[in-house]
Order: C-alpha cells, then sequence, then structure tokens
C-alpha cells in the first residue's frame, strides 16, 4: 500500500527529471526555485511519517492516488502547453511570448495546481487530516510568493496584454481563485 501512496510523488519527479530544456535558462528569482525544493520536500516527508506508522483505508489510497495522478497530469499538460518555454526558474526568455491555449486558456497556473494536486493527493493517502493542511498550507504560503513575482514579472513584460488574460482567467482554481 505505501508505494502505491508514492506513485504520485514518484511519476511527479520523473516528469521533473524528463521535462526539455527552456530556450534558455534565466534565474531572475533564484530563491523561489529553492523555497520550492524545500517545500516540496516538506511535502513528502509529512505524509511519509504518518504513512510509515499507520494502515490507512484504502478508498483513501485510492482518492489520494487518484488525485495525484490527476496533478501530475495537468503539470505535464501544462508543461507540453509551454513547450520550451517551461522552466522551473521565474525569468523572461528570448523570444518569450505569452501562452493562452490548452490549459492556460482558464487557469494562469495550472502546473501549479498540478503540483498541489499530487502531493495533496498523497497526504489524502494517509487517511488523516494534518499531513493534508500541513501540505495545503506549506504550498500557499510558497506558491502564493511565487505566483505573485511571476504576475507582476508577465504584467511588467507584457502590459495591457497580461492584464486582459489576468481578468478573464482564474490564477489557480476555476470558480474558486
Amino acid at each position: 500500500m505505501f508505494w502505491l501512496a508514492l506513485l504520485p510523488v514518484m511519476f511527479y519527479c520523473l516528469l521533473e527529471i524528463l521535462r526539455r530544456r527552456p530556450l534558455d535558462e534565466i534565474r531572475e528569482y533564484p530563491e523561489s526555485t529553492w523555497f520550492i525544493g524545500v517545500s516540496l520536500f516538506a511535502m513528502t516527508t509529512a505524509p511519509m511519517y504518518t504513512l510509515a506508522s499507520s494502515s490507512p483505508d484504502p478508498n483513501w489510497v485510492i482518492t489520494g492516488v487518484t488525485t495525484g495522478i490527476a496533478g501530475v497530469a495537468l503539470r505535464a499538460w501544462a508543461m507540453i502547453t509551454l513547450g520550451r518555454l517551461f522552466s522551473r526558474n521565474i525569468g523572461i526568455q528570448k523570444e518569450h511570448r505569452l501562452i493562452q491555449t490548452g490549459c492556460y486558456r482558464y487557469i494562469r497556473h495550472p502546473g501549479y495546481l498540478g503540483t498541489w494536486m499530487a502531493f495533496t493527493g498523497f497526504a489524502l493517502t494517509t487517511g488523516t487530516l494534518w499531513p493534508v493542511l500541513f501540505n495545503s498550507i506549506c504550498f500557499l504560503i510558497v506558491y502564493s510568493y511565487r505566483m505573485n513575482v511571476e504576475e507582476i514579472m508577465l504584467t511588467a513584460t507584457f502590459g495591457d496584454q497580461y492584464l486582459y488574460y489576468r481578468a478573464r482567467t482564474w490564477r489557480l482554481i476555476p470558480y474558486i481563485y
């Protein structure tokens, strides 16, 4: 059951390893990437601690794995939609353009939503509330900062085009946020 619970996290890691390199790696805000790494480590460790000391209900495991795999699929879709413009680092690349197709047609940060779903799904497999809350709070703190930085940079780069895009799309979760 433990390895089944880990599937979304393993798929997430595999996806990150296999991703294409962006056109130009520009590291405008390297501290953001570091914060993401630390939070993802914490978001993996907290549920693992609970899983190691419990026998979760199989229904929670199935729900968590399904949520996690859906999150990895959404992140993969976001990465494919961005293509060579996808980067773990925040910055504007040469020949950068504003992508408004695929999952970006509705959500400005679908890759981040996919990440939250993957790691929250993993936390759900424990069948207890505290890892879900811990992962959600970690995600909100770190990714809110990152989304703010990205949106300031995109507004400065694309101006009214980005403001119009922002006005007609959801930031993270359709119909909620």
